[in-house]
């Protein structure tokens, strides 16, 4: 099990800053700039946080794993958001954090940013999953918070054995604001597990069995240790009947088509690779293929059906 957040930073407001304990997200670390509205929340378990290295066309983008906090905010319309943003910065400091990109306005740091969202996961496409408070958010202020960015600050700090990293990101239009903390934990294990009954079971009813408890590392296909349960199991299945079976992979929509077909097929590989290597499985009875994203089984707009799209399929083979 992936352990809870027992605690989060807390960090004492300045003159310029304000939390309102009533009104202020129960995990947040930052305080809401003086006289913001609130227009809403996101809050998930597990989720992925992704920033960019630097404003440079094409820079690597930093993907972390874990409790994701975000809230929108509209500041008072007579600060400015040099003001927000040095306000922000300074808090950071003082609280130790470390900064990990700090950009003021350019045309680069606009277009970085509306690239980055357009490239994974939009902020629009999580519209009805904010939960309004003091104002009501719209599709359309998400959509300029990806698209006409003006400041951006991302900061991380550790304590004890969690890692909390911190974007801001203003943008010039309509005053908006928004504030994303993500909480670098493990996600949580045994939520979905496979035994041997129900592998059989499936695979008798459909002809393929969907594999959850094969775990990667993002973007990677490298088996990390927990899925040896699984890989046991599917072993297990093998030994007891004949015939041959595709392993097939499968990816969300994050990223392009092509990165997505070479993961899953990778992944594919890894899993007979290992089969063969770890259980003595017979190679020819084990073909691979990686389809990326293009059999999801649920929606690719929220965390939760990414989640069931990234997958290992079994499939029973009639030659």
């Amino acid at each position: 099990m992936r352990s809870k957040v027992s605690c989060m930073l807390s960090i004492i407001a300045a003159a310029v800053l304000m939390l309102d304990p009533g009104q202020a997200s129960a995990q947040a670390a930052l305080s809401r700039f003086e006289g913001s509205v609130e227009k809403g929340v996101y809050e998930v378990d597990f989720a992925e946080f992704i920033y960019p290295t630097s404003v440079a066309k094409d820079s690597p983008l930093e993907r972390i794993e874990g409790a994701l906090d975000s809230r929108v905010f509209v500041k008072p319309q007579q600060k400015s958001n040099l003001e927000v943003f040095r306000s922000y910065e300074r808090e950071l400091g003082a609280a130790g954090f470390t900064t990990l990109i700090s950009e003021t306005p350019s045309r680069d740091l606009q277009q970085r940013i509306w690239n980055m969202y357009r490239s994974t996961s939009r902020l629009s496409d999580r519209y009805g999953s904010y939960r309004s408070t003091e104002d009501r958010i719209l599709s359309a202020d998400l959509a300029r918070l990806e698209t006409f960015a003006d400041y951006y600050i991302v900061a991380e700090r550790t304590r004890g054995d969690e890692l909390l990293t911190v974007a801001v990101i203003i943008s010039r239009d309509q005053n908006l604001y928004m504030i994303e903390e993500v909480t670098a934990t493990a996600m949580e294990t045994g939520t979905v597990s496979i035994n041997i009954e129900a592998l059989r079971s499936e695979i008798e009813a459909s002809g393929k069995i969907a594999i959850y408890d094969i775990h990667f590392a993002t973007g990677s296909a490298v088996i990390e240790p927990e899925s040896a349960e699984a890989l046991a199991v599917i072993a297990s299945y093998l030994s007891e009947v004949s015939g041959g079976f595709y392993i097939v992979g499968h990816t969300d929509d994050t990223g392009s088509l092509e990165n997505n077909l070479t993961l899953s097929e990778q992944r594919a590989a890894a899993v007979k690779a290992s089969l063969l290597a770890d259980y003595g499985v017979d190679a020819g009875r084990l073909e691979t293929r990686g389809v990326g994203p293009l059999a999801p089984v649920s929606t690719n707009i929220d965390d939760a059906g990414r989640a069931l799209n990234r997958r290992v399929e079994i499939v029973q083979r009639l030659r």
